[in-house]
Formats: structure tokens, C-alpha cells, sequence
């Protein structure tokens, strides 16, 4: 397979559907209100990028399996179409209709059953029952964790593009050319997807396109990097570094958001302008920085994963590794204090 060739043609795929839609107004009935202010952005905009994602996802899941006459009914294919079908229109239903954030945790909650029965878990500890609870927590986690940091222009795009970019590499280490097309087929889509999406933005994703992203990223994430090394006997720590490191932005962000919200006494899950990318701005960094920062520091994170998979170096290089994450939390989280003060401060 011509590999330049398949990525060029999902890129112009994906450009193509973003133009007509965006020109033709075809899901016009998808568009991002907020009248309560509950986002950084404050007009209307088209939400279905979630849309091409899915269609490109399909479109290369579909060429893949017929050009190496796989199995469509082996168990890894069917799940993950079944996941990223239900993750996608749960969003889309979410998007038009606009439900409570219990709606959606409900799917979430189905896409990790569907996951956990199939034996398609995570699988770090030789306890089963660890195993279940860490894949219950990620694969919710992850989805819900997409879904927040859309909250500022290219952001959860660009993000999420380096992170399928990452895993891309490390399926095609591993041998798996159609897992590893796949990922370069969403990469390319959300790539194309940025140039609709950069500051100023005319598109966004919605929820039909943060869930679908959390749901691929979370399944392909346990594949290749949770369960990189296969099954171990006791806890293997090196896993939960080299997971911390690839989503390491996705997840500080989540946890200071989480943090905050529950210390003031908020739902968690009620939007606010209080994201670690709202903070870089409240601090003087444009929204085009912002998301340059998020874009370098997920690269590198990724970059040392990546390594760190293929090389299998010794315990310092992990201990390192964590260190350094523990501090990029604390750095974001101390942000966050320090900007609260302020605004608190300021009000009369």
C-alpha cells in the first residue's frame, strides 16, 4: 500500500467534507450556543467535526481491512467499530439535544463493558479486579477528559492529533499496519480539521467529535501503551509513566479543573473559563500560544513515551519521567491558585 498516497487522499478527504459542509450549511442544526457563558468561546459556530472524523475513520477502517483481507469479524475490529459508533452518536444525540452529563456517562459506561467482556482491557496487574477498575477509570476518564479540554480553538485537535500520531508509531513498531493506517487516517482529519479550527476558529468539534476521539484514543492507548509490555505478575509502574507522559495535558488539565471545581464547592462537570488554557490566557499568553504550549509539551511527552516502549531503558530514565510530569501538574495546578487569587481579588 501506498502509505504518502493513502494519508494525502484522507487528508483532501477531510478538507473536502469540512468545505462542503461548512459552505452548504448541511448540519446547520449543529451549532455551539452559549448564552450562559459557560465557554470561552461566546458566538455560534457549525459543532459537526466530529462528523468528518467519523467518516474518515470509516472510510480508512473499511479500505484497510479489504487491501489486507483481514477479518471484519475479528474481535479487535468489531469492538472498535461498535465503541466509536456508540461514542460518536451519543455525542451527536448530546449535541443536538443537548442532555445531562449523566446521558453521556451512561455510554461511556457501555463502551467500557463492551470493552472489559471483549478482554480488551487494560491488563498492568496480575489482579483482575485492578485491571477492570483502572480500564473503568481511563476509558471514562479519557472521554470525558477530550470532551473538557475542547474548550479553547485547536486545543483538543492538535492534542489529540499527536497523541494518534504517537500511538500510530508505535502500532507500526508492533506490526499492526491496519491499526496503525487508522490512526494516521484520524491524525490527517484532525489535521485538516485544524486549519477550520485554529484561532480564530470557524469550526469545532462538538461532542459528537470529543467522544468519538476519547473513545479511539482510550482503546488504542490500552493496546499500545497500558498493555505494551503484555501481562506481568504484580504492578508494572512503568506503564502508568509512560501513559502520564503521552496525556499528559488531557489529564493535568482534568485533574486541576476537578480539583478546583470540588474545593469551591461545584459540580465537577459544570463548564467554566477556569481550564489551564483559560489561565495561560488570564497570564498574558494569546490563545495561538496557548495552544502552541499544549502542542510542544504533548509532543515531547509522546516523544519520551514512544522511546521509552521501543527501548526498554532502565529505571531511571521512568523515575525521571515521573518526576517530571508530577512537576508540569504542580507548575498547572499553581497556575490555576494564582490566577483564582487574582480574579477573586479583583472582584469588589
Amino acid at each position: 500500500m501506498n502509505l504518502p498516497l493513502f494519508l494525502i487522499a484522507t487528508f483532501c478527504i477531510s478538507c473536502i467534507g469540512f468545505r462542503l459542509l461548512s459552505r452548504n450549511n448541511f448540519f446547520g442544526f449543529l451549532k455551539k450556543k452559549n448564552n450562559k457563558a459557560e465557554r470561552w468561546a461566546s458566538q455560534s459556530k457549525p459543532i459537526f467535526g466530529g462528523v468528518i472524523f467519523y467518516g474518515t475513520f470509516l472510510f480508512s477502517f473499511v479500505l484497510a481491512l479489504a487491501i489486507f483481507r483481514e477479518n471484519p469479524f475479528h474481535s479487535h475490529y468489531i469492538i472498535l467499530f461498535a465503541c466509536a459508533t456508540i461514542a460518536f452518536l451519543a455525542g451527536l444525540f448530546d449535541d443536538i439535544y443537548n442532555v445531562s452529563p449523566f446521558f453521556k456517562f451512561l455510554f461511556q459506561c457501555l463502551c467500557t463493558i463492551i470493552l472489559i467482556s471483549s478482554n480488551m482491557h487494560i491488563q498492568t496487574s496480575d489482579n483482575i479486579f485492578i485491571n477492570y477498575g483502572l480500564t473503568f477509570l481511563w476509558v471514562v476518564g479519557i472521554m470525558n477528559s477530550i470532551n473538557m479540554l475542547d474548550n479553547m480553538d485547536a486545543i483538543s485537535g492538535s492534542v489529540s492529533a499527536i497523541i494518534c500520531l504517537a500511538m500510530a508509531i508505535v502500532a507500526d513498531y508492533f506490526g499492526n499496519t491496519i491499526d496503525c493506517l487508522i490512526l494516521l487516517a484520524v491524525t490527517a482529519s484532525l489535521t485538516a480539521y485544524l486549519f477550520w479550527n485554529w484561532h480564530p476558529s470557524k469550526i469545532y468539534m462538538g461532542d459528537n467529535g470529543s467522544q468519538f476521539l476519547g473513545i479511539v484514543l482510550a482503546i488504542f492507548s490500552i493496546r499500545y501503551i497500558w498493555n505494551a509490555s503484555g501481562t506481568h505478575i504484580g504492578f508494572n509502574y512503568r506503564e502508568i509513566v509512560l501513559i502520564g507522559a503521552v496525556f499528559i495535558m488531557p489529564l493535568c488539565d482534568t485533574a486541576t479543573v476537578f480539583i478546583n471545581r470540588i474545593a469551591a464547592k461545584k459540580s465537577p462537570f459544570v463548564g467554566d473559563t477556569n481550564h489551564t488554557t483559560h489561565n495561560f490566557v488570564y497570564c498574558g499568553l494569546s490563545e495561538r500560544w496557548t495552544a502552541v504550549v499544549f502542542i510542544v509539551l504533548t509532543a515531547i511527552g509522546c516523544g519520551l513515551s514512544i522511546y521509552g516502549i521501543i527501548t526498554q531503558p532502565e529505571s531511571n530514565f521512568f523515575i525521571s519521567l515521573l518526576i517530571g510530569e508530577i512537576s508540569i501538574f504542580a507548575i498547572l495546578f499553581s497556575i490555576s491558585r494564582v490566577v483564582k487569587r487574582h480574579k477573586t481579588s479583583k472582584k469588589p
